[in-house]
């Protein structure tokens, strides 16, 4: 629990403080996991581990082509595309203007 608690801390923060999100980046060759019930763990492979998972990620993986949002709600991990609202602000905005 308070693993998940502090992994939503730092992603709230990388949001909301886009002047740490550039030092709270991922490496070249890190790895995030999010599990469906919002669990986190971030790894970095070595070795063949890395190579394997490194072949497998570019085979049948796609590139994010934007910010992503994603919110906990009823026990899903629910996400989005970050997106222009109507009065023409991203919601990704619209959040950091928020305290």
């Amino acid at each position: 629990m308070f693993k998940t608690l502090m992994a939503a801390a730092l992603m709230t923060a990388a949001l909301a403080l886009p002047s740490l999100a550039d030092e709270m980046g991922m490496k070249d060759g890190s790895m995030l996991m999010m599990g469906a019930d919002g669990k986190m763990m971030m790894m970095t492979p070595a070795g063949d581990a890395m190579k394997m998972m490194s072949d497998a990620m570019m085979k049948n993986g796609h590139e994010m082509k934007g910010p992503m949002i994603m919110m906990m709600s009823g026990g899903k991990m629910m996400m989005m595309d970050d997106m222009k609202m109507g009065d023409g602000k991203m919601m990704s905005d619209h959040m950091m203007m928020m305290k």
